[in-house]
């Protein structure tokens, strides 16, 4: 998986991938392989997340403190 992957190109892969196992039912060899894909991407979702949860209260707390803020 690429570690640039935005939110959404790895939510849309996620999407694809349910759809492929419920739709297609793969042998077991290739659903092992979905399933770690799904693992990573999930990960990496929430990783997203979380970094932008982080970026967005640190944003808020700038703009509370910021006295021209207040106009």
């Amino acid at each position: 998986m690429k570690k640039d992957l935005t939110y959404k190109e790895a939510a849309s892969r996620l999407d694809e991938i349910v759809r492929r196992i419920e739709s297609e039912s793969p042998d077991v060899d290739e659903l092992t392989g979905l399933v770690k894909e799904a693992v990573e991407l999930s990960k990496h979702c929430r990783e997203k997340l979380t970094q932008a949860d982080k970026q967005l209260t640190s944003l808020m707390a700038q703009l509370s403190e910021d006295p021209q803020a207040e106009g």
